[in-house]
């Protein structure tokens, strides 16, 4: 884990996560995402998404929040609450973290 900071206008987290593919069936997956079920995941989907992201979301019981542009989701009023961003352009992290209501969300790229 390693941190860069500049003054007045913040700082940055990186870190790895290590992982292997699992050999657990879905109805095993399922169970372990009940405690997570109808959580709100944003996917920022700048790339227009033909892999089936928003899908794999759904398959775990989550709802899947789209925006194609990361200004979309600049107006809490107009955002549903958000308890994870998935974004597939590590140069949206920017324009997001810049919303105050996302800048404490858990993001991942």
């Amino acid at each position: 884990m390693w941190v860069e900071s500049e003054v007045s206008r913040g700082s940055k987290f990186f870190f790895t996560i290590t992982s292997q593919i699992s050999q657990s069936n879905l109805e095993v997956t399922l169970s372990k995402m009940q405690p997570f079920n109808k959580r709100t995941i944003l996917f920022v989907d700048t790339l227009r998404d033909t892999t089936g992201v928003v899908q794999r979301i759904e398959e775990l019981g989550l709802n899947a929040h789209v925006a194609h542009n990361p200004n979309e989701v600049a107006d809490k009023d107009r955002c549903p609450h958000i308890d994870t961003i998935v974004v597939d352009d590590v140069k949206v992290v920017r324009v997001i973290c810049c919303f105050s209501s996302l800048s404490l969300v858990d993001l991942l790229c």
